[in-house]
């Protein structure tokens, strides 16, 4: 019984290897730590191009004339304005998130609404996937970014 008794009373002095527990201890939280400031920061970033390209696109309609900035084509190149940062649309083009398009799913589009003109009111929900979720729990790190514009119609 007493070696047993001593036995545990060097293991509680000895000092080698805690090094080497609070690495294995520390490690795995500073690396998660990191990688969701950088996914934080991804998002933030997604969530201000989303929000510029729509007040874009508000903007635009707006400098046209109130007669002109509800029809297809001017609804059309202000949707290519918010999603791919240009009017006009070329095969091959790439949005300026990933996934966005202008005319996709209830959660992957820009709407436009000329219900209450002189003012246009441009909306956009974006999704975006959660890198860290994503790679660990598939299916679960999903996120619906959405943001919207008011413009008042100043066209001549």
């Amino acid at each position: 019984m007493t070696s047993l008794v001593e036995f545990v009373s060097r293991l509680a002095r000895c000092s080698f290897g805690s090094a080497l527990v609070e690495a294995t201890i520390t490690i795995p939280l500073v690396i998660s730590l990191m990688a969701g400031g950088v996914d934080f920061g991804m998002a933030f970033s997604a969530h201000a191009t989303v929000g510029k390209s729509v007040r874009d696109a508000a903007r635009y309609l707006g400098s046209l004339p109130p007669s002109v900035a509800c029809t297809t084509w001017a609804i059309a190149n202000a949707k290519n304005l918010a999603v791919y940062g240009k009017v006009s649309y070329a095969v091959g083009d790439s949005p300026l998130i990933t996934g966005w398009q202008t005319d996709g799913g209830a959660d992957n589009n820009v709407r436009v609404d000329c219900s209450a003109l002189p003012f246009i009111v441009v909306s956009a929900k974006v999704p975006y996937n959660i890198l860290m979720l994503a790679a660990v729990l598939p299916g679960v790190g999903k996120l619906t970014l959405s943001t919207q514009h008011v413009e008042q119609s100043i066209g001549g």
